[in-house]
């Protein structure tokens, strides 16, 4: 089923286990940043907090899409796309690629509940939003941390859903960082600055949940993320003309922010329309480093439902939602892309735990160095350029979405000398802790391939057996155990 806003997704949450309202009063204050934080540490239910000190008519739901102890671990992004929260990972994932594959264009509507309040001019304040100060050292409260920015493209027309994180500055400004290898939206900015134009934004919160899932998960250039959120959702998503900026928003966004970057490039470091934003903790797992200069949104209007819901995620030591959509989403794009370049592979998974910089792989092996055309063709596709460091390629055998195979396979069938394979001097995401100062600038690292696969030159009796329960006991016996497992007294 497609849910109509973000209170439809959050009664699913709750009738399958995966909600806990907080009717005790917390604080925005590092309260609720360390609360969300215990809770992706513990996969506990995604908290809703129903009382926030200061803020009488907000709420907030955090870590909407973190992993769960109570099922499946992907539970939740499985209801987000309208199917069971007992969906094993592989059935997830292709939920993902048949939405892709199937977009369905939105519809735009007269009005929607993200209006209910209109704020404008001297009535605009950011700090009216129950924004957290989420972790000790931040550089300041984030309202922005589960979301989707909009920006459009002067050329093309071309509308891009992004997720990028966002201070507040003041009443009336916002951060956005600026990572020109990494966000779409920087495109849209370069053409209006060779204009002399602004550029417009809008920040959609708390939206039904596929939105921020797709915003989250980046998408090739020229390919609206609206038309991919309705195949996903099975419906088109509804849409709204903004107030004061020529863009159009999800109608039931819980909080809309509209605004402007000036035409200004960031390298200009312009006092007026650059600011200095973070530390921030970051997604993997570490702070940020030295703050640094970033453009700023200028806000003309803040729209928002009554009663309206904050969504805040706690980016940090994995897993946190990020990296929870990146282990289906991100995976379902590499799989898709090795698959359609004819590449035998089975199985495609990004852990969370590797905070979308490990990739495992397992595949059928066809000839010598296979392995090595297959991390060739992961670091030529869009996921895997920016964000994909190391890939491990496996035999088919092994079952990439459970770490403990993939760790298995790494220490068992890698050949430290003969089967490690790296790449110097490559594009890279400059928020990896290990590069240095120097690469982080210039977008550089490195890459390494492990091929796990077993030598196709060696004898087939010198291949290792398997000692599992499915490869060495016959298969009578297997059904007999299975059968009898209650018996014996086992749940």
């Amino acid at each position: 089923m497609a849910y109509k806003d973000l209170r439809e997704y959050i009664t699913a949450l709750e009738k399958a286990g995966e909600l806990q309202r907080v009717k005790k009063k917390v604080d925005w204050n590092l309260e609720i940043g360390a609360i969300t934080r215990r809770v992706q540490d513990l996969w506990s239910p995604a908290p809703l907090f129903e009382k926030i000190t200061g803020y009488p008519d907000f709420r907030i739901l955090s870590a909407p899409t973190s992993l769960s102890s109570r099922n499946n671990r992907y539970a939740r992004i499985a209801l987000a796309f309208g199917i069971s929260e007992k969906a094993t990972t592989k059935e997830i994932i292709n939920k993902y690629i048949e939405g892709r594959k199937h977009p369905i264009p939105p519809v735009v509507v007269k009005r929607g509940p993200c209006q209910e309040n209109i704020l404008t001019g001297d009535k605009i304040d950011l700090y009216k939003l129950p924004a957290p100060m989420i972790h000790e050292g931040d550089g300041g409260r984030y309202l922005c941390t589960w979301h989707a920015l909009i920006t459009k493209d002067p050329d093309t027309g071309w509308v891009n859903y992004g997720m990028y994180r966002q201070m507040i500055h003041d009443k009336k400004t916002l951060g956005i960082p600026y990572i020109p290898a990494v966000e779409h939206w920087t495109i849209h900015h370069l053409k209006n600055i060779a204009r002399k134009r602004r550029t417009e934004v809008a920040v959609s919160i708390g939206s039904e949940p596929v939105t921020p899932i797709i915003a989250a998960t980046g998408t090739p250039a020229g390919i609206d993320e609206t038309d991919i959120i309705g195949g996903i959702r099975g419906e088109p998503l509804e849409l709204v003309k903004c107030q004061t900026v020529d863009l159009q928003v999800p109608a039931t966004s819980e909080i809309v922010i509209e605004g402007y970057i000036e035409p200004v490039h960031p390298a200009d470091c312009d006092p007026h329309e650059t600011r200095q934003e973070g530390p921030f903790g970051e997604y993997t797992g570490y702070r940020g480093g030295i703050p640094v200069r970033w453009p700023v949104m200028h806000v003309t209007a803040i729209t928002h439902r009554n009663d309206a819901i904050l969504t805040v995620s706690n980016m940090g030591v994995p897993v946190d939602d990020n990296g929870a959509v990146a282990a289906i989403t991100g995976s379902g794009e590499l799989l898709d892309d090795l698959k359609g370049k004819g590449l035998p592979v089975t199985s495609v998974f990004i852990p969370p735990e590797g905070a979308m910089h490990f990739c495992a792989i397992s595949s059928a092996i066809p000839y010598q160095a296979y392995a090595r055309d297959v991390g060739i063709n992961v670091w030529a596709s869009r996921m895997g350029k920016i964000f994909v460091h190391m890939v491990m390629v496996t035999n088919e055998d092994v079952d990439v979405t459970d770490p403990t195979q993939v760790m298995w396979a790494l220490t068992t069938r890698v050949h430290p000398e003969r089967d490690i394979w790296v790449l110097p001097k490559t594009l890279a995401c400059p928020l990896i802790p290990w590069a240095t100062p120097d690469e982080r600038v210039k977008n550089l690292g490195a890459k390494v391939l492990f091929d796990a696969s077993w030598p196709l030159d060696w004898p087939s009796d010198w291949v290792p057996q398997v000692a599992s329960f499915k490869e060495l006991w016959p298969k009578k016996i297997q059904d007999k155990v299975l059968n009898s497992w209650k018996e014996y007294g086992f749940r």
